[in-house]
């Protein structure tokens, strides 16, 4: 069985921004144009409206699930040849269907790539290239070989043709996965579904128990989805929800920190997929380069905190987040 479903062809790479950046080098061209979700992550975000900008790419954002956005964007942008997508979006986890997007580039010709990055759920909940994407982009420093002490990418596709088209500029770029690695990696591979297991189920007790907690505002989950369309996505794409929520805490940025200095389990970093709990402010980390406006699009605010759970004992991370709340 592979391990993302749909695909019969791969590369490794050095890390997951050297995956995105080869695969949008490979398929566009001065004048081209790329539609993507935001938020998304910073690294993708600054290679799109920073250096491809200047290397005469056109970048259309579009808001992650808003779908009315998705369809202007994919219909009217000239030109167009691919739709990169991030779903959940991070660190706010709305979700974007991979469905909708594949069928909305279907209707043009030619048809632009659907490229979706899969590092949040995937491969063990989320299966783009069944849902009609063309590529899968994953940071493998996540979640593929989950112990926080490695650095890679991987792009999966159902046509080798894709994969051998990228093939060709990696080995210009010259950012392949050393052969130490790579063995690094296929040794962890067979646990990915046992960890993402484990990690979703811990998640998902201690979000739904901090979502009554007075000092948080909201926490954010699939499983708390109050909106009906992303709770819809989340039934028809997603088989469990994941092991990443954030919390938006009362106080803004002053409680956030406050809360990060008082846990005593998990760590403060800004990765994610790990086997221990990651946690982190993203409004003065992960996304940092954003705008205001971009903060306030987005809904990133001061009071947020990302958190990715690890396999611990659930109770006794939820022990720990409970009492660096009660202190704050």
């Amino acid at each position: 069985m592979p391990l993302e479903l749909g695909a019969r062809a791969a590369l490794a790479f050095n890390s997951g921004m050297a995956a995105i950046m080869t695969a949008l080098l490979a398929f566009l061209q001065p004048g081209d144009a790329v539609v993507y979700t935001i938020p998304i992550y910073g690294g993708t975000q600054t290679l799109v409206e920073k250096f491809l900008a200047s290397w005469g790419v056109r970048g259309i954002a579009v808001r992650a699930g808003n779908h009315a956005e998705m369809q202007a964007a994919v219909r009217n942008t000239e030109r167009l040849k691919v739709v990169l997508v991030e779903t959940p979006a991070n660190p706010t986890l709305v979700m974007t269907s991979i469905q909708e997007c594949a069928n909305l580039a279907a209707e043009r010709t030619p048809r632009p790539l659907v490229m979706v990055d899969n590092t949040m759920l995937g491969p063990a909940f989320q299966h783009p290239l069944k849902r009609g994407a063309d590529m899968v982009l994953y940071s493998a420093t996540k979640y593929l070989s989950g112990s926080s002490d490695f650095i890679g990418g991987v792009v999966l596709a159902k046509d080798p043709a894709l994969i051998q088209a990228m093939h060709l500029k990696r080995s210009l770029f010259g950012n392949i996965l050393q052969p130490d690695e790579c063995w690094m990696l296929t040794q962890r591979l067979p646990t990915v579904l046992l960890r993402m297991n484990k990690a979703s189920k811990n998640a998902q007790r201690i979000a739904e128990r901090l979502a009554a907690n007075p000092k948080i505002q909201r926490v954010i989950y699939p499983t708390l989805f109050t909106d009906s369309e992303q709770r819809r996505i989340r039934t028809e794409q997603c088989d469990y929800p994941g092991a990443m929520f954030s919390i938006d805490l009362h106080g803004g940025k002053p409680a956030a920190f406050d809360f990060l200095r008082r846990l005593k389990l998990a760590y403060m970093a800004v990765s994610l997929g790990g086997v221990e709990t990651l946690v982190c402010h993203p409004k003065t980390t992960t996304h940092s380069g954003f705008t205001d406006a971009q903060f306030a699009e987005n809904g990133i605010t001061d009071g947020l905190v990302r958190v990715s759970v690890g396999i611990e004992d659930w109770r006794d991370l939820l022990t720990d987040f409970e009492q660096a709340l009660k202190q704050v």
